[in-house]
């Protein structure tokens, strides 16, 4: 009896924060389309904020960055921006004209484009799944479904996808500007790399860490992304984005626009063409 008490309320408290943020209006999700004020939270840990030297505004762009969600589908404002930028190159690629993720992936010319999705997208693989284009890998998956793919020596064929997508995966790769190369390779004339990495603008990009014969050597204090405590090898954060991560994305030879806030500079999602 307590267990349905407690998935009643949890019901209840879903449904309120659903309703009054409706009501409170905003901007429609990226993800699903629910038009409401995003949920906020803090997110950022003390230690991170500290290894990233983060001053007060940065800290709370960062944290509304990845805390604020949408009350009906969960997607954060970084992942609900980054299926914006998707559904704009998949209606440019198709043909189509959706509003939202959720309504891109259920028509059938979306559904005919050929996706990578290297590591999931959190809230977003939901929607990406329902398009038989994909191809969904995890670095380092042990799932015999999943495959794994480095994003330094990817195995697909060149010029194979329409789409590629990665949701702050770049900052853990040891060496960035090959991963690029390797993104572009993949992609077809045309075609585009819609991502996001968490960047500080007012400074140049900081290496954390490099990989020097296959072993990790530290630059400075060893940073992971996740949660507090959490020492997976796969959240070592490599680099600290700077405004200069522009000039690299057109280095590897991307044309390159950017989608951004206009009241918080952290939340920016790169959209990387390969020229026809």
């Amino acid at each position: 009896m307590s267990g349905l008490l407690h998935r009643l309320s949890r019901a209840g408290r879903r449904a309120r924060e659903i309703v009054g943020s409706r009501m409170a209006g905003g901007p429609p999700c990226g993800a699903c389309g629910f038009p409401g004020r995003p949920l906020e939270r803090a997110v950022l840990w003390p230690e991170l904020v500290s290894q990233w030297q983060l001053g007060p505004d940065w800290h709370r762009w960062m944290d509304q960055r990845e805390g604020s969600r949408c009350a009906r589908c969960g997607a954060s404002l970084r992942s609900g921006q980054l299926a914006a930028a998707l559904v704009g190159e998949m209606n440019r690629l198709a043909g189509s004209a959706a509003r939202h993720l959720r309504e891109a992936c259920g028509d059938a010319r979306v559904q005919g484009l050929a996706i990578a999705e290297i590591n999931s997208a959190g809230n977003l693989h939901k929607h990406l799944a329902r398009c038989r284009g994909l191809r969904y890998s995890e670095y380092g998956s042990q799932d015999p479904a999943v495959p794994s793919e480095d994003l330094t020596r990817l195995s697909y064929a060149d010029a194979s996808f329409d789409l590629a997508t990665t949701s702050d995966t770049m900052e853990h790769v040891p060496d960035v500007d090959t991963a690029l190369r390797e993104v572009r390779r993949i992609l077809k004339p045309g075609g585009a790399y819609v991502f996001s990495i968490p960047v500080v603008w007012d400074r140049a990009t900081r290496q954390r860490a490099v990989l020097r014969d296959g072993r990790v050597e530290h630059l400075l204090p060893p940073s992971h992304h996740g949660a507090p405590g959490d020492g997976r090898h796969d959240m070592l954060v490599f680099h600290e984005f700077g405004a200069d991560v522009v000039d690299r994305c057109r280095a590897a030879g991307f044309e390159l626009e950017l989608l951004r806030s206009d009241d918080n500079p952290a939340l920016v999602t790169f959209i990387a063409r390969r020229p026809r």
